[in-house]
């Protein structure tokens, strides 16, 4: 009877080392932009969409807007925000080939470019969620006056980067 017993707890070792040799796995990459001072996220606090789909519409050969509520999270809501981009926003046509389509940004109405747009601290901040900002509309839309032609995907990157303005509280 005990040679039966080691046997059948040889046996089911043996079931679990198979089993665990087996095992399915699941790998998660995880990432986080941190700066500890500035945030510019959705007005609900999540993340904004790292990727956004602008619509053409083949009539107008142009490109529909994109807009969501933001807000700008700060330690420091005494202190104005500046913010700009980080470049003068395009989009390419992979693989080459048509003209870039220049984009237009703009943050609660104003438009954004390379050079910073200060948002006054007393404007933005009324203090009726701690830290955040008012609810602001960002927009990407197709900027100038010129039409896509070409067909195919572009692409494109728009950076938009934040401080606090020097010489604020």
């Amino acid at each position: 009877m005990n040679s039966i017993l080691k046997k059948v707890a040889l046996a089911a070792a043996l079931a679990t080392a198979s089993l665990s040799a087996h095992a399915a796995e699941a790998e998660i990459a995880v990432w986080a932009s941190v700066d500890a001072s500035l945030a510019l996220l959705k007005a609900d606090g999540t993340a904004l969409d790292d990727s956004v789909r602008l619509v053409h519409n083949p009539v107008s050969g142009r490109l529909g807007d994109w807009t969501d509520r933001v807000r700008i999270y700060s330690n420091g809501t005494d202190k104005d925000v500046e913010v700009r981009l980080g470049a003068d926003p395009v989009l390419l046509r992979e693989g080459g080939g048509g003209t870039a389509v220049p984009l237009a940004v703009s943050l609660n109405g104003e438009a954004l470019t390379t050079a910073p747009r200060t948002y006054e601290a007393s404007k933005i901040f009324d203090g009726a969620l701690d830290g955040a900002s008012i609810p602001m509309e960002l927009r990407i839309a197709h900027g100038g006056t010129g039409t896509i032609t070409v067909d195919g995907k572009y692409e494109g990157i728009v950076t938009i980067a934040m401080v606090h303005a020097a010489g604020t509280p």
